[in-house]
């Protein structure tokens, strides 16, 4: 199978070409918004409008992450990054690490979601590691660049959101 991959390497695989390294991320605390109503899909139509071929690569970018990851297994860390981002109708996920429904690659995903969201350039082997032991080498690198599809879209339909007050 080859050499093991940790959370550093896996990260660099889904950088984009010529971004020499991680910085790191931090979370921010902003005032709960309307995008939870309005949802990001419509956010970025909205603030996109005048820029259709921006907004077609933003969707053929998101297209691509729900279809090389497992959708269940996505949605739960979606709807975990719109909770830590404090933009979701519920905070469902907020005790995931307690859920007996969820299956073992959900809750190492949804670690991994967590230590991503907080600080990205800290992501920890052991994280890197439990995720890639479920999914497999090629689906972490995978679930990684579909976390990271995910999370910008959130991310930037938040900061147009709370920037120029949308409602819904």
């Amino acid at each position: 199978m080859g050499a093991r991959l940790g959370a550093r390497e896996v990260l660099q695989r889904c950088l984009p070409t010529g971004q020499a390294s991680v910085g790191p991320l931090t979370r921010h605390f902003l005032p709960r918004t309307s995008l939870a109503s309005m949802g990001t899909d419509a956010t970025l139509e909205k603030h996109l409008a005048a820029h259709p071929d921006v907004l077609e690569q933003l969707n053929l970018a998101r297209d691509a992450a729900w279809s090389v990851t497992d959708n269940r297994l996505l949605g739960l860390c979606e709807q975990r990054i719109r909770e830590i981002l404090g933009v979701a109708e519920s905070t469902q996920l907020a005790n995931w690490y307690a859920d007996a429904s969820l299956s073992k690659a959900e809750k190492a995903c949804l670690a991994f979601t967590e230590e991503y969201m907080i600080d990205v350039a800290s992501l920890s082997d052991e994280s890197a590691a439990a995720v890639r032991d479920e999914l497999g080498d090629q689906a972490l690198v995978d679930f990684v660049s579909s976390l990271l599809v995910i999370e910008q879209r959130q991310r930037i339909a938040l900061t147009w959101a709370t920037v120029f007050g949308d409602t819904k």
